[in-house]
């Protein structure tokens, strides 16, 4: 058996990786070649193993040489679609993230299970919902990479996206008072309920309108994402313009508020057990079906709570949308 010679293992390495109608015409063309450099290299004085070894590292790794007569890409996601994948994932995770971590907080809470717990759970869901995004998307570009269409951007550019340079403020003063009044409102009622009681004991001690339990977790992080709120406002006001990042922000800020807020509205973990007991047993209250009454104005909030955050976190994604197509936002 006669044993390969270099040049015949190098060209088997090319071929392999060339479409199988072009294969022998590319063997013949590398076979000729090589043999040319090589001759050249030994009439030049180079003994023959020593030309043919260095006429074959001249053309280097068969792998990149085939790509090469191929034209096959290198990468994974090239020039052409980099900033598409890159806008499209920016986009998902913004959007889906907080949906999907707010999902998980509702139904952790919900459930009853602790604060800890909840935010574990929903930093788990959220890491693996973002590394499946990134996979997919990935994979998607990369098979659009190797086509025809790999070529070109897949939403094609003109001079209408351009954003606007016009010195008009597009977020005006409004989106300052807003974050400051929503603060301050809800700071102020935290402490009403506590020094202006609504309902008072036997002993004339006053009884909260807020369940006690929440002052260990839940009033602490809400009023946190309040002030996040407030600097959100600042930096988009200084900004004066909404951006894709910005709109994620908006999103996240909103679920963040919103979802927690319904869970415990759902699971009757606002009001005070006390301060239900102390209303129930007011005579002018008899003949009232309070519960009746308070499920129905739990539920209620609830839905004006959810229905408010989508309708601000959409419109913070309608307002990017427009400003990145030169249209003022107010």
């Amino acid at each position: 058996m006669t044993t390969p010679t270099l040049t015949e293992r190098y060209i088997a390495a090319v071929v392999r990786r060339i479409p199988e109608a072009k294969r022998d015409d590319v063997a013949n063309e590398l076979r000729a070649s090589l043999a040319d450099d090589i001759d050249a290299r030994v009439a030049a004085g180079e003994p023959e193993a020593a030309a043919e070894r260095t006429a074959i590292t001249t053309l280097g790794d068969p792998d990149r040489f085939a790509a090469s007569l191929t034209g096959s890409p290198l990468h994974l996601i090239g020039p052409a679609l980099y900033f598409d994948w890159r806008r499209l994932i920016v986009l998902l995770l913004g959007i889906l993230l907080p949906i999907v971590a707010g999902a998980v907080v509702l139904a952790e809470t919900l459930t009853g299970s602790a604060p800890v717990d909840t935010v574990l759970a929903a930093g788990g869901v959220m890491v693996n919902t973002a590394i499946g995004i990134a996979f997919w998307v990935t994979v998607v570009f990369a098979v659009i990479e190797r086509t025809a269409a790999g070529s070109r951007p897949l939403v094609a550019w003109s001079p209408d996206d351009l954003p606007a340079t016009d010195a008009r403020p597009q977020v005006g003063v409004s989106v300052l008072i807003g974050g400051v009044l929503g603060l301050v409102l809800v700071s102020g009622l935290l402490v009403a309920q506590l020094v202006l009681p609504l309902l008072r004991d036997g002993d004339g001690d006053p009884i909260p309108v807020l369940a006690p339990e929440l002052w260990s977790w839940w009033i602490p992080y809400l009023l946190l994402v309040l002030v996040a709120e407030l600097v959100f406002a600042i930096v988009l006001y200084r900004r004066r313009v909404w951006t894709v990042g910005l709109a994620v922000g908006n999103i996240v800020l909103s679920m963040a508020f919103a979802v927690p807020v319904i869970a415990l509205i759902l699971t009757d973990a606002v009001i005070n057990p006390a301060f239900s007991a102390e209303l129930l047993a007011r005579p002018e209250l008899a003949g009232i079906d309070l519960d009746e009454t308070w499920n129905v104005f739990a539920v209620t909030v609830a839905v004006v709570i959810g229905v408010v955050s989508a309708a601000e976190s959409a419109d913070g994604v309608l307002k990017a949308a427009r400003a990145s197509r030169g249209r003022g936002v107010r």
